[in-house]
C-alpha cells in the first residue's frame, strides 16, 4: 500500500504537470490476497518541472535497481530454485533483462558483461560483475582482463559450488532468451562438465524480475503516465489540429517531435487514424468535422514504457458534443475494460481471464476483442497476456501464466458498436490504458478515458 507521503507526492506530480485528461472510476474486483510486502521508504522529492532532468532521473533509477536487488531478487531466486543466476551480454547485443539492471549512465553493456547473482542464504543476494566495470558501483567487480572473463567466472562458480545455475534461455518467453548461441557455447566450455550439467533455464526468474514493481516505481509511473496523457490531450486539440487543413500525419509527427523535444524516448511510432460516416479513412488524410479520431501512442521515461489508445471527435458547426451513438460506443469499450479487469484476478491465468471476459461481454450484447499485455521496462512486457489480436481463444504457454500482485498491465481491447447517427454503421472503439495490479486490486495508473476529446471546427 502507498504511504501518505507517496499519495501526496502523486497528487503533487499531477498538479505540477497539469490536470488529468481522463476520468472515471477505478476498476475494482473481488477482494484479492496480499502480494509481496515491501518495507516502506521515503518517497523522493520530484522537482516542480514537467520532466525530470537526466541527472535527477539517474539518482532515482539507481536507487530502484539496488533496492530491487535487495528486496525482490532473493525471493524470486528461491521461488525458482536457482542459487546462481548468470546474465551474459555483449555490447549492442544486450540481454533483455540488462537494461533493468543497469544505471541510467549505462547505454549498453561494455564489451562482454558477465553479471553473477549468487544466493548464499543471506538476506540479500551477492551481485558480481566479472571483468572491469561496476556500473556506478551497483556491482562488486571480480577483476579480470577482458580476455580472462571466462576464467574469472569459472573460479567464482567453483568457489561457490551452486546447485542450480540459471541462464536466460527460453522458447516461449522472449524476455528470458537473451543468452546467444555463441555465449552459451563459451559458458559451457568455461564451466566444464560438472557445472554445465547444473545449468537450467532461468525463464521464470527473468519474467518475475521484470514484472514485479516496487511501490515507489508505481508512484513514479503515475508521473510518467501523466506526461503521456498530456501529450495526447494537446495533440487532440485545436492547438495542433485545424479541421479541413491538418492531416493525420501532421498529428503523428507532432507527437513524435514533442516526445523528442521533452528529452524522452519512444518505443514505437505513434499512429492516428480516422473513422467517419461512410467508413474508415485511409492513412494521412485531412481531418474534417464529424471525424472520430484514434491514436496509439507510447513513450519511455525513467526507464518505463507507456502505451495508450484514446479517441477524439471533431465537432461539426453547431455541435457542442459528439453524437450519442459515439458516446455510447466509448461507454461500451469502458464496460469491456471493467469486465476484463474483473476476471484478471491474482492467481488466475491470462487465458482464463480472456475466456471469462469475452463470454460475459458477449452475453451483455457487446462485440469484443481483448489483447492486453504486461508493460514496464518493455512496452510489451514480461508476464501473462490476455489474448492477442490473432489469439482470441487463448495464447499458448504464456497465456497459462498467472497474474501476480505489484505488476503493471496495458488493458488493450476494442468493441465494435453500431452508431445510429451514422446509418447504424459499425464503429471500432479501441482503448488502451495502463493499470497496476496491486494486492488490493486494480488501480488505473492515471485514470482512463471516459469522455471523447472534443476538437472545435475551424472558425
Amino acid at each position: 500500500m502507498p504511504t501518505r507521503r507517496m499519495l501526496a507526492l502523486t497528487t503533487a506530480l499531477v498538479a505540477a504537470v497539469g490536470p488529468a485528461l481522463v476520468s472515471g472510476p477505478v476498476a475494482s474486483g473481488p477482494a484479492l490476497p496480499p502480494g509481496l510486502v515491501f518495507q516502506t521508504t521515503a518517497a523522493p522529492a520530484f522537482p516542480s518541472g514537467r520532466v525530470l532532468s537526466h541527472r535527477d532521473q539517474a539518482v532515482l533509477v539507481r536507487q530502484w535497481i539496488t533496492r530491487r536487488f535487495d528486496d525482490v531478487l532473493p525471493g524470486l531466486m528461491r521461488r525458482e530454485g536457482i542459487d546462481m543466476w548468470i546474465v551474459v551480454s555483449r555490447e549492442y547485443n544486450d540481454d533483455p533483462v540488462f537494461r533493468s539492471m543497469a544505471p541510467l549512465t549505462t547505454f549498453s553493456s561494455r564489451r562482454r558483461t558477465i553479471l553473477v547473482f549468487s544466493d548464499r542464504g543471506a538476506k540479500t543476494v551477492d551481485r558480481l560483475s566479472i571483468g572491469r566495470f561496476d556500473y556506478d558501483a551497483v556491482y562488486t567487480v571480480v577483476p579480470t582482463p577482458n580476455d580472462g572473463q571466462w576464467d574469472g567466472l569459472r573460479k567464482i562458480v567453483t568457489e561457490r559450488d551452486p546447485k542450480a545455475i540459471g541462464v536466460n534461455t527460453s522458447n516461449a518467453w522472449n524476455h528470458a532468451d537473451g543468452l546467444t548461441a555463441n555465449e552459451k557455447e563459451q559458458l559451457v566450455n568455461a564451466l566444464g562438465p560438472k557445472y554445465a550439467a547444473r545449468l537450467k533455464s532461468a525463464e521464470m526468474l527473468a519474467v518475475g524480475w521484470l514484472e514485479v514493481k516496487l511501490p515507489e516505481e508505481t508512484t513514479a509511473y503515475r508521473h510518467v503516465m501523466t506526461i503521456a496523457h498530456q501529450i495526447i490531450r494537446q495533440a487532440f486539440s485545436n492547438d495542433v489540429i485545424t479541421p479541413g487543413k491538418t492531416t493525420t500525419d501532421d498529428v503523428v509527427w507532432w507527437m513524435r517531435q514533442r516526445v523528442a523535444d521533452l528529452g524522452l524516448g519512444s518505443w514505437f511510432h505513434p499512429s492516428v487514424s480516422i473513422q467517419r460516416a461512410g467508413g474508415q479513412v485511409p492513412a494521412s488524410r485531412v481531418i474534417l468535422p464529424g471525424d472520430l479520431l484514434h491514436t496509439d501512442f507510447g513513450l519511455v521515461y525513467l526507464g518505463f514504457s507507456t502505451d495508450t489508445q484514446h479517441h477524439a471527435y471533431v465537432l461539426q458547426p453547431g455541435e457542442t458534443d459528439a453524437p450519442a451513438g459515439l458516446r455510447a460506443g466509448l461507454a461500451a469499450a469502458n464496460r469491456l475494460q471493467d469486465l476484463t479487469m474483473a476476471h484478471a484476478k491474482i492467481g488466475a491465468t491470462g487465458n482464463a481471464a480472456l475466456a471469462a471476459a469475452l463470454a460475459q461481454a458477449r452475453a451483455e450484447g457487446l462485440t469484443p476483442s481483448i489483447y492486453c499485455h504486461p508493460i514496464g521496462y518493455h512496452g510489451h512486457g514480461a508476464g501473462p497476456p490476455i489474448g492477442m489480436t490473432d489469439y482470441q481463444t487463448g495464447v499458448p504457454v504464456r497465456g497459462e501464466y498467472v497474474f501476480r500482485p505489484d505488476t503493471w498491465h496495458s488493458i488493450e481491447l476494442n468493441v465494435s458498436h453500431r452508431v445510429p447517427e451514422w446509418n447504424n454503421q459499425p464503429v471500432r472503439f479501441a482503448l488502451e490504458e495502463d493499470a497496476a495490479l496491486l494486492s488490493t486490486g486494480w488501480d488505473w495508473i492515471n485514470g482512463r478515458q471516459t469522455r471523447l476529446y472534443l476538437i472545435k471546427p475551424a472558425p
